[in-house]
């Protein structure tokens, strides 16, 4: 027994470190719980979205006529980054970027294990 704060590992973290471990606990579950409430009102698909895609092969025929292959790259790049905003892809995309906000809270605030608790 070194009569230390051996018991309470609490008392070795600063309130810094102590206020971005509790965002990263605060943003996690508020974006679990958006997520879920996102993915449980989410409408169901529409077939007329499916049906004017990209993956038309007239119209990709014609951007890379017009375009290239770089246009139809770019053109499928920016129809898979909007589907992430509409249904349930939302949700899941709310609930990870969630996640990796409060994975960056517990990363910052873990080095800030080096500074001495303030008494």
């Amino acid at each position: 027994m070194s009569g230390g704060n051996d018991l309470n590992p609490a008392a070795k973290h600063s309130p810094m470190q102590k206020r971005l471990y509790l965002a990263g606990v605060v943003v996690l579950l508020a974006g679990l719980i958006a997520g879920a409430i996102l993915y449980a009102m989410a409408p169901a698909p529409d077939s007329a979205v499916s049906m004017y895609s990209i993956a038309d092969p007239r119209y990709q025929i014609e951007l890379q006529r017009i375009g290239g292959n770089a246009a139809v790259v770019m053109a499928q790049i920016h129809q898979w980054f909007d589907s992430l905003w509409h249904g349930t892809a939302l949700a899941y995309t709310v609930a990870v970027l969630g996640a990796l906000l409060a994975g960056a809270c517990f990363f910052i605030g873990y080095f800030f294990a080096d500074e001495e608790p303030q008494i």
